[in-house]
This record gives C-alpha cells, sequence and structure tokens, in this order.
C-alpha cells in the first residue's frame, strides 16, 4: 500500500528536523513556511514546496501543522487560503503544536464539518528529540484516526513514547501538564544548583549525586546539563514559548479554579529570563538572572 501523502506547516526549529525524519521514512511530503528559506534544507531533500497552507492541503492526504501559538493555528487551518479552504473530505488534519485544549477543540469542531479528521498531538523531547526521532507524542482525537496515522507519528517520535490519550483537546491538556513540570523543575534546578554554588559544592559532583537521588530529574540530566551548566543557552526550546506555554497553563487553570501557584512563580523567573535578553535562548536560561543575583555561575569546571 503507498504511503500516506504528508504535508507539513511550520518549518521551525522543530519542524524542520520532523519533516527530514518523515522523508527518511519515505513519506512524500509537501511543506509550506512563512519564512520560504526556513524550508530550502527539507525542500532539498525531497520535499515539495507549496506558496500557501491551502496548496499543501490539495496536494495531501495527512496534513500537520506545527506552528507557535492557537492564533497562528487558527490562521492556518481556518484562514481564507487556509487547511480547510483546500481540504477534501476524508483528508486527517494532526496539529502538533501546543496551543489551548479549547481552541483544538474549536478548530476540531470545524474541520469535522468540512468532513477532515483533527487529531491534537503536541510533542516533547525538543530539538534533539526531533532530530533523533524520539519525540513522546500525545494525541487527543478519535482512536480509528489515531490508528491510521501511527506510522506517521512513529517517524518522528520513539514508539514507546506515542500515546493515544483521549477525546479532542485531550493531547494538549496532557502536553500543559507536562509544560507545568518542565517549567517547574528546570527553574527549581536553578535555585537549587546556585545555592549549593554558592555555599561551595562543585557543579559536577552535585549533578552526578544528585542524578542518582530522589532530587533527580530529566530537566537536570538533559537540557540543563547541556545548556545551562555549559553556558551556551543554546535552544532547544525558546524561553519566549515555555512562557507562553506557561500562559496557557495558568489560563487552563483558572478555567478549572485550581491553583497554580508554582506556575505563577516559575512564570516571573522565565519573565525575568526574557526581560534579560534572553527571550530567544534555551529556556534553561533560567539560571542566568539567578546566577546573577547570587553573584555566581553554575558550570562544568573547564576541562582544560
Amino acid at each position: 500500500m503507498a504511503l500516506q501523502r504528508v504535508g507539513f506547516i511550520g518549518i521551525g526549529v522543530m519542524g524542520q528536523p520532523m519533516c527530514l525524519n518523515l522523508l527518511k521514512a519515505g513519506f512524500p511530503l509537501t511543506v509550506y513556511s512563512r519564512r520560504p528559506e526556513s524550508a530550502d534544507a527539507v525542500v532539498a531533500a525531497g520535499a515539495e514546496r507549496a506558496a500557501t497552507p491551502r496548496a499543501v492541503a490539495e496536494a495531501s492526504d495527512v496534513v500537520i501543522t506545527m506552528v507557535t501559538s492557537s492564533p497562528d493555528v487558527e490562521a492556518v487551518v481556518l484562514g481564507p487560503d487556509g487547511v480547510l479552504a483546500g481540504a477534501r473530505e476524508g483528508m486527517i488534519l494532526i496539529d502538533m503544536s501546543t496551543i489551548a485544549p479549547a481552541v483544538a477543540r474549536k478548530v476540531a469542531e470545524q474541520a469535522e464539518a468540512r468532513g477532515v479528521s483533527m487529531l491534537d498531538a503536541p510533542v516533547s523531547g525538543g530539538s534533539q528529540g526531533a532530530v533523533a526521532g524520539a519525540l513522546s507524542i500525545m494525541a487527543g482525537g478519535d482512536a480509528e484516526v489515531y490508528a491510521q496515522v501511527l506510522p506517521i507519528f512513529q517517524a518522528m517520535g520513539s514508539a514507546e513514547k506515542i500515546f493515544h490519550v483521549g477525546p479532542s483537546g485531550s493531547g494538549q491538556v496532557v502536553k500543559l501538564i507536562n509544560q507545568h513540570l518542565c517549567g517547574v523543575i528546570a527553574a527549581a534546578d536553578a535555585e537549587a544548583f546556585i545555592l549549593g554554588v554558592k555555599a561551595g559544592a562543585d557543579v559536577a559532583t552535585m549533578a552526578k549525586i544528585i542524578g542518582v537521588s530522589s532530587g533527580g530529574n530529566w530537566q537536570l540530566a538533559n537540557p540543563v546539563a547541556l545548556r545551562a551548566f555549559t553556558g551556551t543557552f543554546e535552544p532547544g526550546f525558546f524561553t519566549d514559548l515555555l512562557l507562553k506555554d506557561l500562559d496557557l497553563v495558568l489560563e487552563l487553570a483558572t478555567e478549572q479554579g485550581v491553583a497554580t501557584p508554582l506556575a505563577e512563580k516559575a512564570r516571573a523567573l522565565y519573565e525575568r529570563a526574557r526581560a534579560a535578553g534572553y527571550g530567544r535562548r534555551d529556556y534553561t536560561s533560567v539560571f542566568a538572572p539567578l546566577e546573577e543575583d547570587a553573584g555566581v555561575k553554575v558550570r562544568f569546571a573547564d576541562p582544560t
């Protein structure tokens, strides 16, 4: 059976390696990016370039959107030259952005009215996971539709990290809970390690011991070690984007009547990092303003 023709909209830090992995898996791919140059590497690898989201839909059986925000998803899907304008009955839309669950459900309803099935399937794992084809994927929507596109997900994510989590909007809820923890835990790592360095402890020694102790966490072992303890703060995942996600967390908490004081405090710390010029740097730059306050740098020792 021929592979599904895939369309991909949003060729950024995450979208580009996701597209390259789809091509490696053999999927015919048509792409669109608001900045055409962002798609150059993907086109060079074998993708077709489309002039509009509508044109992507016209060429595809499955269309993936991977853009920044809820308004961006609405624009590329519902706009006059958007995906649904070019969709035919039976097409599948997968939004892999991180957006408000209510917006995911709204777009799904409008897609359904056009005979198009939609999954909200945000991802976790950052650019490292995207490059490695090892993303976590959490999909909300119809289980039968999920089964139809599972090979597409498997081209971008690790099989053991791909989940169907419930009805429309569920993927976004799970992703926002993940982002809540991501933001709070990375900020806690920053606060704790700065305290340790200020008190005279060695960064590598602390990281090794804590990594096998009850304070160990994925943030510490991966982006914090790679980007904060080296001082590069190379994204990764932009501070601006984590702030957007934490805003969505707080919006969801308000809707549900749940207090989230830790998310609120973490958001304020990331806002300080953005104000210090780290908005387009990795979110582990939450370390930077706290380091300045303490008068220390939390870095691995230079081996030279």
